[in-house]
């Protein structure tokens, strides 16, 4: 969970950061109730499937929660300093559209309030707002971008949280290189990695990415199938496991089995390991997110191959891919607090595909290594 202290000092940024300042801000996307108020219902309740929620903060610093009744667990846990449950269904009786019982209970929180700027996320309703419209006068701007740049500095609770998500993707991993083995299906590997995430996390995850064998890794991955993977195939495994709303991205792909890879496979091995470690030497905070493109995709032009069609990292937090973006055509710079990939690719027909990424916080001084599991495709001989 995020703490009390990172969630007020994350609403007082926004707060400095928005010029001139609202008299009140309405936010309602999921990732920015948590960003702010710590508030993550799970996804594997019925409590919370198709529900909202919304957030007002005043410019005095205050913060209100609003969320209808089957939430409540979720809004206790938040932090914020005045939470209001809202009763929509008791299960005793038919009831309302759902996200329209908070908008009537928020409009009280508008009366009186004639006060304006105000700022609203681009997930608040229009209904809500063409109601506010006859409670005050709104002079109201999108505040979406300004929120999407203050997420790439991630305080320590976030960080805690990344750590925490990282971990439970590194047992899958371990899992995976241990139990991953000829004549199982795509689908029973995932089963398996997804197992070992949800002990490590000690709670359900989310648990999404690539996870493809054999001709498919040369199409750079997809979403578990029910391939039987055969011996001496490559498998690609690119995959994040969400916790708390955070998630980690980290990359290795491997031989099945106990044939070794192709001398071909060998040697886009070591170019792509060789880019990541071209794109290491330069994040800190500060560096060109292009400039670290181009060192990544020089590795792979000084070696007569084709660089990889996608990007060569990006951020990551509560949305994926975030800021900044490590492509050629990049305007953005690292700062201290980003969380950032390296994920260097080489895809070619008859041989495979693969692809490697760790996961780094910039700092001024250059980076911390979050992710450490094996690279390579053989990472079942290193421990």
């Amino acid at each position: 969970m995020l703490t009390a202290a990172g969630c007020e000092g994350r609403r007082r940024r926004l707060l400095s950061a928005l010029d001139p300042a609202p008299e009140w801000i309405a936010l309602a996307h999921p990732a920015h109730l948590v960003y702010f108020a710590n508030f993550y219902p799970t996804p594997f309740s019925f409590r919370s499937q198709n529900a909202s929620a919304l957030l007002l903060l005043g410019a005095d610093g205050s913060s209100t929660l609003f969320a209808d009744n089957l939430q409540d667990t979720f809004l206790q846990a938040a932090h914020v300093d005045d939470r209001v449950t809202v009763d929509w269904y008791r299960g005793r009786e038919s009831a309302p559209e759902r996200n329209s019982v908070l908008e009537s209970a928020a409009l009280e929180w508008f009366r009186g309030r004639t006060a304006t700027p105000g700022g609203v996320d681009h997930a608040v309703s229009m209904a809500l707002l063409s109601a506010v419209a006859g409670a005050v006068v709104p002079d109201v701007r999108n505040i979406s971008p300004v929120v999407h740049q203050l997420r790439r500095r991630k305080d320590p609770d976030e960080v805690a949280l990344m750590r925490r998500s990282i971990a439970a993707g590194e047992a899958g991993f371990e899992a995976a290189i241990g139990g991953i083995t000829p004549g199982m299906t795509e689908l029973q590997a995932y089963g398996l990695i997804q197992s070992a995430a949800i002990e490590s996390a000690g709670q359900p995850v989310v648990v999404y990415g690539d996870f493809a064998s054999g001709p498919r890794t040369e199409e750079k991955g997809g979403p578990p199938t029910a391939r039987v993977i055969e011996s001496g195939d490559l498998f690609l495994l690119d995959y994040s496991v969400v916790v708390h709303g955070y998630r980690g991205d980290f990359t290795n792909t491997f031989v099945v089995g106990d044939r070794e890879a192709t001398p071909a496979q060998r040697d886009l091995e070591a170019i792509c390991l060789e880019a990541m470690h071209a794109g290491e030497a330069l994040l800190a905070s500060g560096a060109e997110a292009r400039g670290i493109d181009a060192a990544v995709r020089g590795v792979f032009t000084a070696h007569g191959e084709e660089p990889f069609p996608h990007h060569s990292g990006h951020g990551l937090g509560l949305g994926h891919p975030d800021p900044p973006y490590l492509t050629s055509g990049s305007t953005d710079y690292l700062e201290d607090g980003d969380i950032v990939t390296l994920e260097p690719g080489a895809y070619r027909s008859g041989i495979g595909g693969m692809r490697f990424e760790r996961n780094y916080v910039i700092t001024a001084a250059g980076f911390e290594l979050l992710t450490h599991h094996r690279l390579g495709l053989h990472p079942a001989r290193q421990g």
